[in-house]
């Protein structure tokens, strides 16, 4: 009879050491990441244990670039993901009819600079006119088609007479060093990286997209989650907003350490030049408001990156 009880208690005992582990699994929460500086609030939050303190089993999964990432997440692959310039986010919407929302955003300025245009040789290269001809590379991202075709416009270069090449992030200083192109409009980690081995010089100290878009400082990009997964999940919404936003808050304050968060994030080679990465300015979801969202929009709209308008809608929580 005993024995019975006591194989009884053990059974129970497995049975619910089991559900408890199946239900910590079944809790985990994907967030999709590229393996870029944009994506610093995500580090952060992981590594800082903010998502822990909000009782979040946050899984990471990695992007080459905020491109594919975001096409993971209007089809659903991904529920969660960022952080994404604003016009990759705007048209992937516009094409998949995929409601999203923001939270948070990652701001540029002269003193946060985010899209660095590099050239080979700044002996043929002084001025923008100076472009008209040459060979640019860039991300592979819509983003940086649209930032780059907007300051050629505006130096009266017609984009048609520039060739836009775009270039994986991985093969970058490679393509300026070897001459297939004359410069790089592109961010980090190509952009120090490229810096940093002294295969191209910076233009400018100006930060070109804020200076040519009449919006400084300029809204870069932002968190993203869908909304059906929001409605379905409001709390845990809630608490990776709130994580996030403690992890900016530490990026603003603490711009040299918190950049040490991503090291892990990137290819080994590529982790020794974290340090000498731009330090990054972050807005947080309170901070953000919907207004500054929909002149963004209407940015893009005007420069027709999104073929039809879009419902967006900016998160806001005042903890």
């Amino acid at each position: 009879m005993l024995s019975t009880i006591v194989i009884l208690i053990v059974a129970v005992v497995l049975i619910t050491k089991k559900k408890k582990t199946t239900e910590i699994e079944s809790n985990e929460i994907v967030i999709g990441y590229p393996t870029l500086r944009i994506a610093l609030p995500v580090f952060v939050a992981q590594e800082m244990g903010y998502f822990k303190e909000q009782e979040l089993n946050i899984s990471l999964k990695s992007y080459e670039t905020a491109q594919p990432m975001m096409d993971a997440l209007v089809s659903g692959k991904i529920n969660i993901g960022g952080f994404c310039a604003l016009p990759i986010t705007f048209g992937a919407m516009a094409r998949s009819k995929t409601p999203l929302l923001f939270f948070g955003g990652m701001y540029e300025n002269d003193k946060h600079p985010i899209s660095i245009l590099i050239v080979k040789d700044s002996l043929k290269i002084k001025t923008i006119k100076d472009l008209e001809g040459k060979r640019i590379g860039i991300l592979p991202t819509r983003a940086y088609e649209v930032w780059l075709q907007q300051i050629l416009i505006s130096n009266d270069i017609d984009p048609n007479n520039v060739i836009i090449r775009q270039v994986a992030p991985n093969l970058q200083a490679d393509a300026i060093s070897s001459g297939s192109v004359d410069a790089l409009f592109t961010n980090d980690p190509a952009a120090t990286i490229t810096l940093s081995l002294g295969l191209g010089v910076p233009f400018s100290s100006e930060a070109l997209v804020p200076k040519f878009s009449g919006f400084n400082p300029f809204y870069f990009g932002s968190f993203n989650i869908r909304k059906d997964y929001a409605e379905a999940h409001p709390d845990i919404v809630k608490k990776i907003a709130i994580a996030l936003d403690k992890a900016m808050v530490y990026i603003n304050q603490n711009p040299d350490e918190a950049k040490l968060a991503m090291k892990k994030y990137l290819p080994e080679p590529h982790q020794k030049f974290v340090v000498n990465f731009p330090n990054a300015f972050y807005k947080t979801c309170s901070e953000v408001s919907n207004k500054d969202l929909e002149s963004m929009k209407n940015y893009y709209l005007n420069l027709q990156v999104l073929p039809m308008d879009i419902d967006i809608i900016n998160l806001q929580y005042n903890y």
